[in-house]
């Protein structure tokens, strides 16, 4: 089955229509590149700046994830004038910093785990997350990522249309030590 998928491709093109070996994709060297067209070029992994907390924060880049999670202690759900908030300290163990917010909740969102274990149940929040120059608010779900190497975990919610992903590298945007200064 393998050799008869092969044998279709390079069928197609040698043998295709004109145009239409035209439309397979090209590779692209980005060697020392940040920037593809309108992309930015981000590593495996990346130093996120968010603006709001005034800190910089490790994190892992996971084209897999749906949408972008960050390492919160202590959520606790309430009211606000009839509408759900959440309370949280958001903690970043690299830096020993603790961060204590309140936010609107946008959505609650259900994350299938593994292995048969119930749903997990996460509070949506709306963050500022900025990497190099580019900006963007996104959604963030809050979860306890103390058993991880990263506190922040960057999604697709974030990525798509704007970023490049080169998993050959990483903090090609700057290490924690640079963003510091």
């Amino acid at each position: 089955m393998a050799r008869l998928v092969f044998l279709l491709v390079i069928g197609l093109l040698f043998h295709a229509p004109q145009g239409v070996a035209d439309e397979v994709p090209k590779v692209v060297r980005l060697e020392d590149k940040l920037e593809v067209g309108d992309l930015l070029v981000i590593g495996e992994a990346e130093m996120f700046s968010l603006p709001e907390l005034d800190s910089v924060w490790p994190a892992r880049i996971d084209s897999g994830a749906t949408t972008t999670s960050l390492h919160a202690v202590d959520i606790e759900e309430f009211e606000r004038d009839g509408k759900p908030w959440v309370r949280f300290v958001a903690r970043n163990e690299e830096l020993d910093k603790s961060i204590e917010m309140e936010r609107p909740v946008v959505r609650v969102a259900f994350i299938t785990r593994r292995g048969g274990e119930p749903d997990q149940r996460r509070p949506v929040v709306e963050m500022a997350l900025q990497v190099g120059p580019l900006v963007q608010t996104v959604e963030v779900n809050l979860t306890d990522r103390t058993d991880f190497t990263f506190p922040l975990l960057i999604g697709r919610n974030f990525l798509s249309g704007v970023t490049l992903i080169d998993v050959s590298r990483a903090y090609l945007h700057g290490t924690k030590e640079e963003m510091e200064r």
